[in-house]
């Protein structure tokens, strides 16, 4: 089995996004549940004239005809899940013609599509589970974690985000946008942070989502401590799945509990694990950015529909333009693993205004805000992106004067 396979380069650079948000009772602002949420995918099904995907039996999302994805989450939420594009200004117009359309059906059925951090007024011990056959084996796996996976159940059901996927070229190329989303990535964060309720309260910090997931595993979440090095490479992100087991597999009838062996074990020993078995796996694994066939930032709470271009248009900005990825990576140079680890801490207590290393995260931020701007600029110049792509990050002008 060619392990590599899974991270073959790209032949061009696309953008995609995933928009997770919470479906909730418009009036209780409560997780709605499946007995909601299935007539509410039909309605999409219907309108959409959508393919239906399912799982033992139950329809738990929509395939959308131009290529985008309407899935239901672990606890209820819905994410949408784009086609991917090669200008951020094409991603984000698509989604904002097809989430209004769904945000319509369902406000029909009384319920709201809420973005954030975190669905902020249901409590964990009243998560609305999918009839997904691999929660119950996620669950029973995180509570034999113990106290490392204390709010392993809670960023199951009811934490939310705005991802950004993004292609690499080479495996040179691999590299340094690996090492630059990772090194970005608690910085970004700090733009983002949109998650300070939990059921109900005020917490007192700014991003109660970043904190529940630092109590998840930390063996597969987390930063990617060996992305800092200059070395970086697909073997290491292989050697690093490999020392982990399976959370689950898919024995062709159905999911059941992976074996409580590394994943490197059971191919010495010949139990035949196959490449479906290895492209789940990876899938098991949520550091801060996720990378396999493509680099995946996990790093940033959902924001607001205003918002909603800022995350993939700062992303691209920065990793898809070769100046201000070098820039950047200079600006981060002499930042450690260990300070990425005590940054993603504070941030979610302070956003802005704590450090990374010796340097102000507020500083840094704007820093790389300019050079995601010039990176917009330039591809716009390019023709490769809409003219008005730096406008994308606009809602943080507020904060900043553009660069």
């Amino acid at each position: 089995m060619d392990l590599a396979s899974l991270f073959t380069p790209s032949a061009d650079e696309r953008i995609g996004l995933e928009l997770e948000c919470g479906l909730v009772d418009s009036d209780t602002g409560r997780s709605a549940g499946y007995d909601r949420a299935r007539p509410f995918l039909e309605s999409v099904l219907r309108e959409f004239e959508a393919e239906p995907a399912t799982e033992a039996g139950a329809l738990v999302g929509v395939e959308l005809p131009g290529g985008a994805q309407l899935s239901l989450e672990l606890g209820g939420a819905v994410e949408y899940s784009s086609a991917p594009f090669h200008a951020v200004t094409d991603l984000v117009a698509a989604t904002r013609r097809e989430m209004p359309a769904i945000a319509a059906l369902a406000r029909g059925a009384n319920l709201s599509l809420l973005p954030g951090g975190l669905v902020p007024f249901t409590p964990t011990a009243s998560i609305p589970w999918a009839p997904k056959p691999r929660i119950d084996i996620m669950r029973r796996y995180f509570r034999g974690l113990g106290a490392p996976a204390a709010y392993a159940e809670s960023v199951m059901g009811l934490t939310l985000s705005t991802q950004t996927t993004l292609d690499y070229l080479s495996a040179a190329d691999f590299r340094e946008k690996l090492t630059l989303l990772v090194k970005v990535a608690p910085v970004a964060a700090a733009m983002f942070v949109n998650s300070p309720l939990e059921d109900g309260r005020v917490t007192g910090v700014l991003s109660r989502r970043m904190q529940m997931w630092s109590q998840v595993d930390p063996a597969r979440c987390g930063v990617l401590g060996f992305a800092v090095r200059p070395d970086a490479s697909a073997g290491d992100v292989i050697d690093w799945a490999l020392s982990l087991p399976m959370i689950y597999r898919y024995d062709g009838s159905g999911y059941i509990p992976g074996p409580a062996r590394p994943f490197r074990e059971l191919m010495a020993d010949g139990a035949s694990p196959t490449l479906a078995d290895w492209r789940s796996h990876l899938s098991q694994m949520w550091p801060h950015v996720r990378p396999r066939h493509t680099l995946e930032m996990r790093a940033f709470d959902g924001v607001s529909w205003a918002a909603l271009g800022a995350g993939p248009a700062f992303c691209a900005g920065l990793a898809y333009h070769g100046p201000s990825r070098r820039a950047a990576l200079a600006l981060l140079a002499d930042v450690s693993a260990a300070d990425l680890e005590q940054a993603w801490e504070d941030v979610a207590a302070k956003g802005l205004d704590a450090l990374v290393g010796r340097r102000s995260v507020g500083a840094t931020a704007e820093a790389l805000l300019g050079l995601a701007r010039q990176g917009l600029r330039a591809r716009a110049e390019a023709g490769v992106e809409g003219r008005d792509a730096p406008c994308l990050l606009d809602p943080w002008t507020r904060w900043y004067a553009p660069a």
